[in-house]
């Protein structure tokens, strides 16, 4: 697969600027890159349902705390 492939393969996610700086300082303390964090992540709560219920339910709350601005 070429690298311009690759890149099609991709698609951009927006995330608050507090939320991108504790990922991005995660991962590269463990020497990852973001997007292969961000995909094992998924796959994780998809694969544990007790984690998949609490990160629903704490997405929940976080977006019943979002002012109408940012909706």
């Amino acid at each position: 697969m070429s690298k311009s492939d690759a890149k099609d393969e991709r698609k951009k996610v927006a995330l608050d600027i507090g939320t991108y700086d504790v990922l991005k300082a995660f991962s590269r303390q463990k020497g990852l890159k973001l997007r292969h964090l961000i995909a094992a992540m998924a796959d994780v709560v998809l694969a544990n349902e007790e984690l998949s219920s609490r990160v629903v339910d704490l997405a929940i709350v976080k977006s019943i705390n979002v002012p109408e601005a940012d909706v």
